[in-house]
C-alpha cells in the first residue's frame, strides 16, 4: 500500500511538473546581418513560463489575419506576450495553439498541411521575409531541431532539447556597428559547423561576433548566450 501511495504521489507530482513548462523554438545560433542569407539553428526548448505578460500587437494582428484566412471568427479572445519567453518562441508556439483550438472549436475541416500552409501565409503578412519566423514555423512544422537557410531545404538535426531561461532582452534596430568579410564568413560557418561537431567554444565564439558587430557587452558566463528575437535581441540561460 505505502509502494502504491508513493507511486501515485510522484505521478501527481510529475504531472504538475509538466502543467509547468513549455516546449518551444529557439533560434539558438545564428546572427543576421542585412543583405546576408545567413543559416539558423532552431533546437528544441524547455522552459517554465513566470506568467509576465505584456500587450502585443503582433499577437492581435494574427488573431485578425487567421480569422480572415480560414473566413470564420474562431480567434476571439485576446492574447498576451509572456515576456518570460524568447517573444519569437512565444510567438510560434500560442499561434499554433490559438490556430489549433479556433480550428477544433468552430469545427474547421483542415489537414495540418493545410494549417501550416496559412500560419506561413500569416506568418508572412505580419513579418515579411523574415527569415527567423520562417526558420521556426519550419521547425514546428517538422517537429525537429532544424538549419535552416530562407531558400534551401531546411536540414533536419539531432539534438537534444535545451532547458533556457531568459535574462534580459534589448531593442534591435538590426544595424551593425561594424562589419566585413571575414565577420559575414564566420556567421555564416558557425550553426553549420555545431550542427555537425556540437563544439561548444563556437557557442562562445558567437556570443564574441554578437559583441563585435553590434557593439553588445561580451557575455563572461559560460551558459549564457545572445540570440536574435525579432525586434529584440536576447540573452538566455541554457543547459541541457
Amino acid at each position: 500500500m505505502q509502494l502504491l501511495v508513493t507511486l501515485r504521489d510522484l505521478k501527481i507530482q510529475l504531472w504538475v511538473i509538466l502543467q509547468r513548462v513549455l516546449g518551444v523554438r529557439v533560434p539558438f545560433l545564428g546572427i543576421p546581418l542585412k543583405g546576408v542569407n545567413n543559416p539558423i539553428l532552431v533546437l528544441d526548448g524547455i522552459i517554465e513560463p513566470l506568467n509576465i505578460f505584456v500587450k502585443t500587437e503582433a499577437i492581435g494582428q494574427f488573431i485578425r489575419q487567421f480569422n480572415e484566412a480560414i473566413g470564420f471568427q474562431c480567434v476571439k479572445e485576446e492574447e498576451y506576450w509572456d515576456s518570460s519567453i524568447p517573444f519569437s518562441s512565444y510567438y510560434i508556439y500560442v499561434t499554433e495553439k490559438l490556430a489549433n483550438d479556433a480550428i477544433r472549436n468552430c469545427e474547421v475541416p483542415m489537414s495540418e498541411d493545410e494549417k501550416f500552409e496559412i500560419l506561413h501565409l500569416v506568418d508572412e503578412a505580419i513579418f515579411p521575409q523574415n527569415s527567423l519566423v520562417k526558420a521556426l514555423r519550419t521547425s514546428q512544422q517538422l517537429n525537429s531541431p532544424i538549419l535552416f537557410r530562407d531558400g534551401e531545404e531546411p536540414i533536419r538535426i539531432q539534438l537534444e532539447s535545451i532547458k533556457i531561461k531568459v535574462v534580459s532582452s534589448y531593442p534591435f534596430d538590426g544595424n551593425p556597428k561594424y562589419l566585413d568579410n571575414s565577420l559575414i564568413h564566420l556567421t555564416g560557418i558557425i550553426p553549420v559547423e555545431y550542427a555537425e561537431s556540437k563544439a561548444r567554444n563556437l557557442i562562445e565564439f558567437e556570443n564574441g561576433l554578437w559583441s563585435a558587430i553590434y557593439s553588445l557587452p561580451y557575455l563572461k558566463i559560460n551558459n549564457w548566450k545572445w540570440i536574435w528575437d525579432l525586434n529584440w535581441l536576447t540573452i538566455i540561460e541554457f543547459s541541457n
